[in-house]
């Protein structure tokens, strides 16, 4: 008598480029980590001199504050206010709650994860445009391509998933 094959699981019955998902996840879960903690040193230290923090940990790092990039970054954190830290502080703490929320809906293979991340990468396109038209770099630029891949990968999943379905009404 044959004995019966073990069901396949979900990830062993998806393609080889549907691996990308939980890397995906992963930098989603990444940023949110650098944001919330970004967003909490924000709203718990107003009144801090983020220019003269940034210097100081520049040195024990041991690069010259004085270095162009260094001294572009020192220069912009020192025009930031207090109220302007709370602000910026409750953006960060929102905007890594989101891609925490999107980490964890992609990593779980949720299809309400992926439509979030679509939808929210995509509203993102209009800022990052508007940045490289003020100043292009190649950070700038190769975070529109990582975004703009991400967005189609996902479209093309979401659509390819929906193919199926539709084929068996």
């Amino acid at each position: 008598m044959p004995s019966a094959a073990p069901a396949a699981t979900e990830a062993e019955t998806e393609p080889a480029g549907d691996r990308l998902l939980p890397w995906i996840a992963a930098e989603r879960a990444f940023r949110a980590v650098v944001l919330i903690a970004v967003g909490i040193v924000l709203v718990t230290h107003p009144h801090a001199d983020w220019g003269s923090e940034i210097a100081r940990l520049a040195e024990k790092l041991g690069q010259d504050p004085k270095h162009n990039w260094i001294k572009r970054i020192i220069d912009k954190l020192s025009r930031i206010h207090a109220n302007e830290d709370l602000v910026f502080g409750v953006a960060g703490l929102t905007y890594g709650l989101l891609e925490g929320v999107e980490a964890y809906g992609l990593w779980n293979r949720r299809r309400w994860g992926e439509w979030l991340t679509v939808l929210a990468t995509s509203l993102l396109f209009i800022p990052e445009l508007w940045e490289l038209t003020k100043s292009a770099s190649l950070l700038k630029l190769g975070a529109l391509a990582a975004n703009a891949v991400i967005v189609a990968y996902l479209i093309w999943r979401l659509r390819r998933s929906r193919a199926p379905a539709a084929a068996s009404s």
